[in-house]
C-alpha cells in the first residue's frame, strides 16, 4: 500500500529549547512542583518520571512554548538521539531540557498522535537519524531537518487502525516483559 507523504513540520508543532537561558545543573532541585525532563528520563519504555529533575516555578515559566501537555511526544535531539517518550498523564507541571524536542499534534482532524508516535519509532525514522549523524562527534538532530522529514499521510481512519494495532502489540510486549521479570525474580 502506498501513501502520499507530507513534511512533518507542516502538520505538527515541533519545539526544542536552544539553551536554557543559563540554567545550570546545580539549579536542579531534589524535589518540587515543576519537573524537567532530560535525555536520561527517556527510556526504552518511554518516560521514566523518577529520573526527572525539578526546577523552580520561575525557571518553568521562562519558556511557555515547551510546557508539556498530555499526548505530547518527546524525542531526544542531542547525544543519544531518537529516544522517544509519550506523555500519557501529567501529575505535575513539566517542561523539557535543551536536549529534547516537544512534538504536539495541533491538527487532530487529520493526524492521529499515536500514529506519529509509532512512525517515530520506525526503522524509517531510525535511518533518517543515522543519515544525519554519521561521522558526527556529538550527534545532534536539527529542528530544520526534523520539520522536513517526510511521513506517510493516510486517512485519519487508517492512521487510527494502524496505531491501534501497534498499541495492542506494545501492550502485549509490556505484559510479557512483566511476566518474564516476575519469573526471574
Amino acid at each position: 500500500m502506498k501513501f502520499k507523504t507530507e513534511k512533518l513540520g507542516q502538520y505538527l508543532y515541533i519545539k526544542g529549547r536552544i539553551g536554557w537561558k543559563g540554567l545550570k545543573k546545580n539549579e536542579y532541585l531534589n524535589e518540587g512542583e515543576y519537573r524537567i525532563i532530560n535525555g536520561e528520563s527517556l527510556s526504552s519504555d518511554g518516560i521514566d518520571w523518577n529520573k526527572a529533575g525539578y526546577i523552580t516555578e520561575e525557571r518553568y515559566e521562562e519558556s511557555p512554548e515547551i510546557k508539556l501537555q498530555e499526548n505530547d511526544i518527546l524525542i531526544s535531539k542531542d547525544g543519544t538521539i531518537g529516544k522517544i517518550g509519550f506523555v500519557k498523564k501529567l501529575s505535575k507541571p513539566s517542561t523539557v531540557a535543551s536536549g529534547i524536542f516537544v512534538i504536539r499534534n495541533n491538527n487532530k482532524e487529520q493526524i492521529d498522535t499515536r500514529f506519529i508516535y509509532h512512525f517515530l519509532r520506525s526503522p524509517y525514522f531510525r535511518n533518517f537519524i543515522k543519515a544525519r549523524t554519521e561521522g558526527s562527534v556529538i550527534p545532534h538532530l536539527y529542528q530544520k531537518d526534523f520539520v522536513e522529514l517526510d511521513f506517510p499521510l493516510c486517512s485519519l481512519l487508517e492512521q487510527k487502525k494502524i496505531s491501534s494495532i501497534l498499541d495492542e502489540i506494545d501492550e502485549k510486549i509490556h505484559v510479557n516483559t512483566e511476566i518474564n521479570d516476575n519469573l526471574v525474580a
